[in-house]
């Protein structure tokens, strides 16, 4: 299974609302010229802007709004660099994760932006990073301190300096380091192949297998790594894997995700900033967990890689966008009650949610027609329109309308009980094959069913809670009632809806997530 790339999707209904709110925050002063760019102080360089970048350039494609300020950011982004063409200081023979990690964000916004406007000043701006920063670091991996005590378990929601340890500059987001799998594997795919230079390629492919190779020797638990940093990593893995079919990186990936599942997820399928440090949650890593989640289905077609994608978005991510439209952090829920934590994370998760918003959307239908994830979104499938609206998961009702006519599979998680339609042409134990005649819209109804899983209740994919602690009702209990929910005469919610609130409510807003 293949996805679409984010400028061949348009998305609709909810996602296309919460995108229209997130694409008014991203235009905010300090998203903007000259704000944008970072003092020389700053402790992530190429950071911010990298971000703000590839926000804006998947929120463009995703909705087919042209962003106010993208095209001036990248005007004067390199008068804002250094003389060997990278943003920050030149440390000499010390290697900064931060800046490393900074400038993976620099590199994907410059990449998603190339494969946007095609725009031939971006491959100069990509080969001046990693030709000035990255492969100088080339070797260097080898000695990356990862022992616990060579590591500093402080650490705020924005990641600070730690000290310099075996030459290098270290973070409190501990394996940061590793970021720079994403933008360097996404570099590799845009130079070979627009901007070739044979030793180069060489040697930026044998700096990222290197990376590789360390990365998944890291003892992730035991050194707490920093959740975001190492679904990141996998991320790189993934597009490594599309580059060189190295079957390898599939199932270090599925271990390493594996990890996560088990001990950096929380119970409301958000992360753990660190692994065993349950503080806070980020939706930067929120967003790599889904990614990963769905790109590990499409190489694999493990129906559990589509499920547990579909439980992080509506219940981890799609929580943690505020009524402003950005995206904060929360606790962990670890006593069963979910919070604020922090309103907004607007230097770093804000604009990651343009990303994560957009691959919300992507990621839900295949190019080959395959509908995973049924929501409101226009994409090509087999070259030709497929239109499909939908209220869900709020409800069953889906309509799909495909030029030309043809058959698509409905993927069946295990939340729906029946998919009833005129034009079922035949199912297996995950699919439901649906025969669209051409020039109809063919209608489905998709029946929800109210499960419970330990101590928590779901309506379909959607987590439900309660404003009142020590609730207790299983799922035998709740009604669908007035667009809501009761059990016992309690007043239950689904967690995803947050952003609808004011601000003052959202903040306020305690929910209980343990029920039975």
């Amino acid at each position: 299974m293949k996805y679409n790339s984010y400028g061949d999707v348009k998305v609709k209904g909810e996602l296309g609302a919460r995108c229209a709110l997130l694409s008014s925050r991203l235009e905010a002063p300090m998203y903007r010229p000259p704000e944008v760019f970072r003092p020389g102080s700053y402790d992530w360089p190429g950071d911010w802007e990298g971000r703000i970048i590839l926000a804006l350039c998947c929120q463009s494609q995703i909705t087919g709004r042209q962003p106010s300020f993208l095209d001036e950011i990248i005007d004067e982004l390199p008068s804002h660099l250094n003389g060997k063409g990278y943003f920050g200081a030149d440390h000499g023979g010390l290697i900064s994760e931060q800046q490393l990690s900074g400038h993976s964000w620099l590199l994907r916004g410059l990449c998603e932006y190339y494969e946007y406007r095609r725009d031939t000043r971006v491959t100069g701006l990509i080969d001046g990073i990693v030709r000035g920063l990255f492969l100088p670091a080339a070797g260097r991996y080898a000695s990356y301190p990862v022992l616990p005590e060579q590591r500093a378990n402080g650490g705020g929601m924005s990641g600070s300096e730690a000290g310099t340890v075996d030459g290098w500059i270290i973070s409190t987001d501990t394996g940061c380091a590793y970021m720079p799998l994403d933008g360097l594997t996404h570099a590799y795919e845009i130079l070979s192949r627009y901007a070739p230079d044979a030793a180069r390629d060489e040697a930026l492919g044998a700096l990222i297998d290197e990376m590789l190779y360390h990365f998944f020797r890291i003892p992730f638990i035991e050194v707490r790594l920093q959740t975001h940093a190492t679904l990141s990593g996998c991320r790189g893995a993934l597009r490594r894997y599309a580059q060189t079919g190295d079957e390898t990186l599939i199932e270090q990936v599925k271990r390493v995700f594996g990890l996560y599942e088990e001990h950096g997820m929380t119970r409301t399928y958000a992360n753990e900033n660190w692994f065993g440090r349950p503080e806070w949650t980020e939706p930067c890593a929120i967003i790599d967990s889904f990614m990963v989640g769905s790109q590990l289905f499409a190489y694999t077609d493990d129906p559990h890689y589509a499920e547990i994608s579909q439980l992080i978005l509506y219940n981890g991510l799609l929580h943690a966008q505020r009524p402003n439209g950005g995206f904060g952090c929360d606790t962990c829920a670890t006593d069963g009650a979910l919070a604020v934590h922090g309103y907004e994370a607007y230097w770093c998760c804000t604009m990651r949610g343009g990303e994560g918003l957009a691959a919300a959307a992507a990621y839900s239908v295949t190019d080959d027609g395959v509908i995973i994830n049924p929501v409101s979104v226009t994409a090509p499938v087999r070259g030709r329109r497929l239109e499909i609206v939908s209220d869900y998961p709020h409800g069953g009702s889906v309509r799909i309308r495909y030029e030309g006519g043809g058959r698509l599979y409905l993927f069946v998680p295990h939340w729906i009980s029946s998919v009833k339609c005129d034009h079922i042409g035949g199912c297996d134990e995950h699919y439901v094959y649906i025969d669209v005649p051409d020039g109809e819209t063919v209608s489905l109804t998709l029946e929800l069913r109210l499960w419970q899983d330990e101590s928590r209740v779901y309506d379909g994919p959607l987590m439900l809670a309660s404003e009142e602690k020590q609730v207790r009702a299983a799922a035998e209990d709740v009604i669908r009632k007035n667009g809501g929910y009761e059990a016992r005469g309690h007043r239950l919610t689904s967690i995803d809806g947050t952003y609808l609130l004011s601000e003052a409510a959202a903040t306020a807003q305690i929910l209980y997530v343990e029920l039975s």
